[in-house]
């Protein structure tokens, strides 16, 4: 056995210790000073995150009233379930979309936020730190 093989089979378990520590989502606190200005858009993106939810359960519910629908006599009823399927498939459509731009724009400020401290930081070391 050479020792380049030798050397490489404890990366397996090394990879396995990052993957149990990624699980861990305490480690998500760390992520509050950087959201915490940001609280607004926060509450926006778990808003719109349940509005979609709650239209996601509907849906299935309207199409099963157009569908059932079918069956009946009256052309109005089934126009008005129709329609009523219509809309909450658009609120749907609306809702992902809302949820999209508001957790991407939150995703982006709390990046830029976090390069900026980082950056700050390295800025304020000393030379030292870096000759080392």
């Amino acid at each position: 056995m050479s020792d380049s093989t030798a050397a490489s089979t404890p990366a397996p378990k090394r990879s396995e210790e990052e993957r149990e520590k990624s699980r861990r989502i305490g480690s998500l606190k760390a992520l509050a000073p950087f959201m915490a200005p940001y609280k607004a858009l926060v509450f926006a993106a778990i808003a719109a995150l349940v509005l979609t939810a709650t239209v996601s359960l509907l849906l299935p519910l309207a199409v099963r009233r157009v569908v059932d629908g079918f069956e009946t006599e009256s052309v109005a009823l089934l126009d008005q379930y129709f329609i009523a399927a219509l809309a909450i498939a658009g609120l749907l459509a609306l809702g992902t979309g809302l949820r999209y731009y508001l957790v991407t724009r939150l995703g982006e400020r709390v990046v830029a936020d976090i390069r900026k401290a980082v950056f700050s930081r390295m800025i304020h070391m000393s030379p030292a730190f870096f000759e080392r």
